[in-house]
């Protein structure tokens, strides 16, 4: 039994690298801190769905934290304990002000993530995390949707 009860890791930059691999060196460290007792969480700004390969890959169990902080849940069990969601006249201001100043907006509750229209940020996240858009009017969506995470998404050119 160690004396650590809980090992709580980012995933990346951490654990996976740029091209969304884990090191096998890694992937063995947090086995053994499982096998001694010690519960591994990851604790990532990235929506469930785009961690569910790693939690499975790595034979997570329990709690994770997502969204930077604001989901706390078991995507194993669907069991949240604790969501702070985005306040839908925050939601509404975020919207107007990216349409008025023509800013992608990428806007996320725990199952899917939505946009008006599509980017070059849907291939990305399709490819990299496996999560595909939704591609749908945000007018109102703050009294349809629980959302949770918003993302302007801007690209320098150069």
């Amino acid at each position: 039994m160690s004396e650590y009860k809980l090992l709580v890791v980012d995933i990346d930059g951490t654990i996976v690298d740029g091209n969304g691999a884990i090191s096998d060196e890694d992937e063995k460290a947090l086995a053994e801190a499982a096998v001694v007792g010690v519960i591994v969480s990851l604790s990532t700004g990235r929506i469930t769905k785009a961690c569910r390969k790693i939690i499975d890959r790595l034979s997570l169990d329990g709690h994770h934290i997502f969204f930077d902080g604001a989901l706390v849940s078991d995507p194993s069990q669907n069991e949240e304990i604790y969501c702070r969601p985005i306040e839908g006249e925050l939601i509404k201001q975020a919207v107007e002000f990216a349409r008025a100043n023509d800013i992608y907006l990428e806007l996320y509750t725990e199952k899917q993530f939505f946009a008006e229209r599509k980017n070059w940020s849907d291939e990305v996240h399709y490819n990299f995390f496996g999560v595909a858009s939704t591609i749908t009017d945000f007018d109102g969506i703050w009294q349809r949707e629980r959302i949770i995470k918003a993302e302007l998404v801007v690209r320098e050119q150069g």
